[in-house]
């Protein structure tokens, strides 16, 4: 796998680019976060900036977030908000609270296909099979 040649900190997260074609994003969030709405959309304009606002496929690892309150919530569930401009999405959970906090979104009704993992190296292999699947769609 490609290391992260380009990545950006943000006060809440931190993102990062794990594919050589720039557009599987690694979101990482700062330790013991307890996400509200305002960060929430703070989190979502940094991946906006981050990937120039172009689509792209995600990485979220859960593990270091410790709550999620119900606004932000709604707010990262929307396809205008937290879903906006993903083509899919892994999310990872290292422990059981970020697991049931990745479960809320992995289970939601989206317009792109997600899965859940504990391990970043086997999410990256998923979206880049997902994202060959996806191509070979298009040029049918």
């Amino acid at each position: 796998m490609p290391t992260h040649t380009h990545f950006k900190e943000y006060p809440f997260v931190i993102l990062s680019i794990v594919d050589d074609s720039g557009d599987i994003v690694f979101k990482e969030f700062k330790n013991n976060l307890h996400l509200d709405l305002v960060m929430a959309k703070e989190i979502v304009a940094n991946r906006m900036e981050f990937t120039q606002n172009k689509a792209h496929y995600v990485i979220v690892d859960f593990s270091n977030v410790k709550q999620v309150g119900l606004d932000a919530k709604q707010y990262l569930r929307d396809p205008e908000g937290g879903f906006k401009n993903i083509l899919g999405a892994a999310f990872i959970g290292g422990n059981i609270v970020s697991a049931l906090i990745a479960n809320i979104f992995f289970k939601m009704q989206k317009d792109f296909e997600a899965r859940y993992f504990t391990n970043k190296d086997e999410a990256i292999r998923w979206l880049v099979e997902l994202k060959k699947k996806r191509v070979a769609q298009i040029k049918q």
